[in-house]
């Protein structure tokens, strides 16, 4: 990216945190980070990673400090449903300034190259260009779900937790019943465990509500999961798994907004969707 470009991805990310995005630049933003892996990375920092970010930061005022110059900073939680308050600089550093600042300042040069290997751990792989079809099968149902098949609806993408999981199952069964309700919107409900373990699973979710089972589908080897870059490493019941999120893609297969909890009780709640739908799509 170059500094104009750098420079105009900070100020789309200080909106999206001050909540003043307008619809143009909600399509630009999701537009950036689908076609530049640089500002993926600098996204993931902005979502998740509050010290790699604040290090980053550190770098760019004491840049700006060097040469006189004030940076505004903006504070504010980024993502509405995670709330991390991150603070986010408004305009990005002359790199000439961040190279003279590394000279000078040996420690603050190992911080930054800590942050930028952070990135690199996490960014690219968590942040990989999602896929523009998938085709995942039912081991409860015997059918298989294809992106491709789905033009003009709202698809719901729930990402199960690996193994036992009773939030999981109290989530499934209300996204179903709000399925049920929504025609145009799909619940697309995928774990990564074998066939059999799914199957077994799903015998325990509560039927309250439903006129048939809900389908759930299986993920291999959390495949998709990765694709949407939903991050991994959670430690749950002895196992590795990734985080519970929500994801929604519009009728094109592009991603609305997401959702990612912080542990197996953080979950999107219905009113909380359905509130969150309203204002994002002109779904009723």
């Amino acid at each position: 990216m170059t500094p104009d470009q750098e420079g105009r991805l900070l100020d789309l990310f200080v909106a999206w945190t001050q909540e003043t995005l307008t619809e143009a630049d909600y399509r630009e933003l999701q537009a950036v980070l689908r076609a530049d892996v640089d500002a993926r990375k600098l996204w993931f920092l902005h979502q998740d990673l509050e010290l790699g970010l604040q290090c980053l930061t550190q770098v760019v005022n004491e840049a700006a400090d060097h040469q006189g110059e004030d940076l505004p900073v903006s504070k504010g939680a980024v993502n509405t449903d995670v709330e991390p308050g991150i603070h986010l600089p408004t305009s990005s550093a002359n790199p000439s300034r961040v190279a003279s600042l590394a000279r000078r300042h040996p420690a603050m040069t190992a911080i930054a190259l800590l942050c930028l290997s952070a990135m690199a751990m996490f960014g690219v792989h968590m942040w990989s260009l999602p896929p523009s079809d998938f085709m995942v099968e039912s081991p409860t149902h015997g059918t298989t779900f294809a992106l491709s098949e789905q033009k003009g609806k709202l698809i719901v993408l729930h990402f199960l937790l690996k193994t036992e999981c009773p939030f999981c199952l109290k989530l499934t069964n209300d996204y179903a019943r709000l399925g049920a309700s929504e025609p145009n919107v799909l619940h697309l409900f995928l774990k990564p465990d074998s066939a059999e373990e799914i199957k077994v699973w799903a015998k325990r979710i509560s039927q309250e509500g439903l006129k048939s089972p809900p389908v759930i589908y299986r993920d291999p080897d959390a495949r998709l999961a990765n694709e949407y870059g939903i991050p991994g490493g959670y430690e749950f019941h002895g196992s590795i798994t990734h985080y519970p999120a929500l994801v929604l893609l519009d009728g094109s297969g592009q991603e609305v907004f997401r959702y990612v909890g912080k542990s197996n009780s953080d979950r999107m709640k219905p009113d909380d969707f359905i509130t969150r739908l309203a204002m994002v799509t002109d779904h009723k």
